[in-house]
């Protein structure tokens, strides 16, 4: 796995988005070269991420032609927003004995920024706000609440919850399962806005999907 690739181990999550983050798009954009997607996109989604806890902050993400833009968050409104505890934004570069590998093999830390221009598209067909809860061993909960869009951030709370376990999960992720099977067989529930839960799950399997190929 290349350097760029993933955070160390331990990694403040200021220094994360201040420091590695944009030397990480950097050292990507030159590993890339010019067949490799154009990282830096003039229409790029500005992706806030609040990180709560002892350690955490809010920044604001856009990816641009001359390199990474980190700032902290302002009052605009944000494409993405997303929300999660440091311990959970820990477990997802870290690891957790408790939960399965979040992160695919195939992705880096720069995926979860909606970079490559095939996810900007994919974006401007969701609106709203949601919450993923994975369950883990051991009583672990593992929760990652993302708006899409004008109507996601405007959102005062949650309109719709996806609950999978980490078996499910596993099985989404290497392929073998497609985001809809474990509907119909009960493996996950959906609660609320079922209509956002199936958008976000179809983005999830696309972009999952196109990794695999």
């Amino acid at each position: 796995m290349s350097a760029w690739n993933r955070p160390p181990a331990g990694i403040g999550v200021a220094d994360f988005f201040e420091q590695w983050l944009p030397q990480a798009f950097a050292d990507a954009a030159r590993a890339q070269g010019a067949a490799g997607p154009r990282l830096g996109l003039d229409d790029a989604p500005l992706v806030r991420a609040t990180v709560s806890g002892t350690g955490g902050g809010a920044w604001e993400v856009r990816g641009a032609p001359d390199g990474l833009q980190v700032g902290a968050a302002g009052t605009g409104t944000p494409d993405v927003w997303v929300r999660q505890s440091v311990t959970d934004f820990r477990a997802a570069f870290d690891g957790d004995p408790d939960l399965p590998v979040l992160i695919p093999p195939g992705w880096s830390a720069l995926d979860l920024l909606f970079l490559d221009p095939r996810d900007v598209d994919l974006l401007r067909q969701v609106q709203g706000r949601a919450l993923v809860e994975l369950a883990g061993r051991r009583a672990r909960r593992w929760s990652l609440d993302v708006a899409f869009g004008k109507t996601g951030v405007a959102a005062g709370r949650p309109r719709s919850t996806v609950r999978l376990d980490g078996a499910t999960f596993e099985g989404i992720q290497a392929g073998r399962l497609s985001p809809v099977q474990p509907l119909l067989d009960g493996r996950m529930k959906l609660e609320g806005d079922r209509a956002l839960a199936m958008q976000i799950l179809l983005l999830l399997g696309s972009r999952l999907g196109r990794d695999r190929r």
